[in-house]
């Protein structure tokens, strides 16, 4: 693994040594990277003396509750003067209600692997080159010589091993595979966590894929490829809107795809966005006039619109990058940044 910058390791190196309070913060519809790297952060300060508070905005997601420390997420308040450790967003915005108590705390360290960062924070370490906020974390951890416990290195490799969707997406590198080695000698089981990430999803998980996806509509000879999740198909299928996780992962699956876009329909005027691309269109870009970010290959945006009015806006862009004529383009080894982080 390449050596992160000294000085920014040695700024955060001081924060953790000199802190004794620490809320370990995730974004909002937290994933197992945000999760995971805020989960092994909190359980590494506590086997050094420190006190750790860890907290994603509500709901805390269910379907992670196979992370090892799950069950003291969002249990007990930081006190005021605590230092706070933000994990895999790229803008204080990312975090929901928690915002204002990160902007007003005295220290924040952030850190994180989303292209779109804005660089907030006291002292931040940003990586886009990294394929989730997990490996990030855990070159840290060893440039800070601090250990990684069993239960630290499964949150870390379910960091590692969603954000490349089972090591599968572009940004799965040498580096990563090292990292995901390193953490299973460290004491992560690598197949009980694929089991508990991909095998261990309940009726209406396998009913919602499922009519989401035989739903889908595609565009411009199947280059665009889109599905939506409506109140209506939740309430159809009694699912949940957290068990919409992974359904882009199928739709990107298309053969001939360069732009596949999910809609959740959060509220009557809201929704979600999830895009996931083929080299050649960036999906943080497309999505960024929407106010959304994320990497190259997966982005995300929350726009305050109706469903059918966000969902034509989002299209009609996509329409725009890939009308052009000719065979959809040939993904190369490029290891460029892909990641779930929305």
């Amino acid at each position: 693994m390449t050596s992160l910058d000294p000085t920014t390791v040695a700024a955060i190196g001081r924060v953790l040594a000199d802190g004794t309070d620490f809320l370990c913060v995730g974004h909002q519809d937290a994933d197992a990277d945000s999760l995971g790297s805020l989960l092994a952060m909190s359980d590494v300060l506590e086997r050094l003396g420190k006190r750790t508070y860890p907290w994603v905005p509500a709901p805390v997601p269910g379907q992670l509750r196979y992370l090892p420390g799950f069950a003291r997420v969002n249990q007990q308040d930081a006190p005021p003067g605590a230092a706070v450790l933000a994990f895999d967003a790229g803008s204080p915005s990312r975090f929901g209600d928690l915002r204002a108590r990160i902007e007003r705390a005295p220290v924040v360290v952030v850190v994180d692997h989303h292209r779109s960062n804005q660089g907030f924070g006291t002292v931040a370490l940003v990586d886009p080159d990294a394929a989730a906020t997990g490996e990030l974390l855990l070159r840290l951890l060893r440039q800070l010589g601090i250990p990684v416990s069993p239960a630290a290195a499964t949150n870390l490799y379910a960091a590692l091993l969603t954000d490349t969707g089972g090591f599968r997406h572009d940004n799965t590198t040498g580096d990563v595979l090292a990292a995901a080695a390193e953490l299973a000698r460290l004491g992560a089981d690598p197949g009980w966590v694929a089991r508990m990430a991909y095998k261990s999803q309940p009726i209406t998980t396998l009913r919602l894929h499922a009519a989401v996806t035989a739903a889908a509509r595609r565009e411009c000879d199947g280059r665009l490829l889109w599905g939506e999740v409506t109140r209506r198909v939740l309430t159809e299928t009694g699912a949940g809107m957290e068990e919409t996780e992974g359904l882009i992962d199928i739709l990107q699956s298309l053969d001939t795809l360069v732009v596949a876009l999910l809609f959740k329909e959060a509220g009557p005027a809201v929704t979600k966005v999830s895009a996931r691309t083929r080299p050649g269109v960036e999906a943080h870009q497309l999505l960024a006039p929407f106010g959304g970010g994320g990497h190259a290959r997966a982005a995300g945006a929350e726009l305050a619109r109706p469903l059918a009015d966000a969902r034509e806006a989002v299209l009609q862009a996509a329409r725009e990058l890939v009308r052009p004529a000719g065979p959809p383009p040939v993904p190369a080894p490029d290891g460029a940044g892909a990641g779930a982080g929305w």
